[in-house]
């Protein structure tokens, strides 16, 4: 029923390839108050005159945009935006262009299951919490309190209102809008699901971790994040366990735990330098395991036959012609 709601509407090749591109030039434009914003702090703080255009470019590259001046809270949101405007083109697109509503996008049914959402947000976020704090317990040396009051509020209205759409956003974009095009596109489910978690690995290849870590382990990470959330997907027929899962891990890191050279800094309440990445991969194996386990017990979910049906176009609906004669006049 998933990929059957993308057969809706309007479905030419170059409906889903502009529609695409216009998600991502919303999510280009996005950046311009994020690039005002640089150019104000640049200009403000002297940066030119303190470094080389070399120097600068490295920095914007880690963007490390604290060595800028600028504010994490300010930074915070002005990277959050960019994913507002991507989400208001994906949405007027897909009803322009292919005349479906977004929620297609997330479910096969009339309205959205948000009760699936939370659980699957606070049963993440539950798993990301015990397992911090098991590593905080094991070497508390390695975390920094950091919190801040006065600029932890702030931070934390800021991710209540836009995390949810930046990572909500992701979801319909490639969990969503692109394995459904894959999906009808191909008749199957595992080359989108394949495409979809290649693209979501491509998609994070810039992100400063990348180069702090390595990139094989890196891109064999976030791949891994792309497969599973497309999995639970394709098993469960909706985008809203995934949604969740996506929110409670950016949510956590955000507000919880800060890792330095991260791609995301904030004023969360501890910061630690070290990440064990031996242990990223192994660990994340073993709690979707368990996760998944859970979600095919309490959602009742078919055998992995399923993720080899093929995806056929749905019959379409033949209305009721029959004529009532008891009262006709023959």
């Amino acid at each position: 029923m998933f990929f059957q709601r993308a057969f809706e509407g309007e479905n030419k090749w170059w409906i889903w390839l502009i529609t695409l591109v216009m998600a991502f030039l919303g999510y280009t434009l996005g950046q311009v108050p994020l690039l005002i914003g640089m150019v104000y702090y640049i200009d403000k703080n002297d940066i030119m005159s303190q470094m080389s255009m070399e120097e600068l470019e490295a920095l914007l590259t880690k963007m490390d945009f604290e060595a800028l001046g600028m504010d994490l809270n300010m930074t915070l949101f002005l990277l959050l935006l960019m994913f507002v405007f991507m989400s208001l083109f994906l949405i007027i697109f897909l009803k322009i262009l292919h005349k479906r509503h977004w929620k297609t996008l997330i479910t096969p049914f009339e309205k959205i299951n948000w009760n699936k959402i939370f659980f699957s947000f606070f049963l993440w976020l539950g798993f990301t919490g015990i397992l911090e704090a098991v590593s905080y317990f094991s070497d508390p040396s390695v975390y920094t309190l950091t919190f801040d009051l006065g600029e932890f509020l702030p931070m934390l209205v800021i991710i209540l209102l836009l995390m949810p759409i930046q990572t909500t956003t992701e979801e319909l974009v490639f969990r969503g809008y692109l394995m459904q095009g894959f999906g009808i596109w191909t008749k199957s489910k595992i080359i989108p699901l394949i495409a979809t978690s290649v693209l979501f690995g491509l998609m994070h290849i810039m992100n400063p971790e990348v180069e702090k870590f390595g990139m094989g382990i890196m891109m064999t990470y976030y791949m891994s994040v792309g497969f599973f959330l497309g999995l639970i997907t394709i098993m469960d027929g909706t985008l809203e366990l995934a949604i969740g899962v996506h929110a409670a891990t950016n949510m956590f890191s955000a507000i919880f735990v800060s890792y330095a050279g991260g791609a995301l800094q904030t004023n969360a309440i501890f910061n630690t330098e070290v990440v064990d990445v031996g242990m990223m991969l192994p660990v994340f194996f073993v709690v979707a395991t368990i996760y998944f386990l859970i979600c095919w017990k309490k959602y009742n979910w078919v055998g992995w036959s399923k993720l080899l049906e093929p995806i056929v176009r749905p019959e379409p609906q033949i209305a009721d012609v029959s004529i009532d004669v008891s009262n006709s006049n023959l």
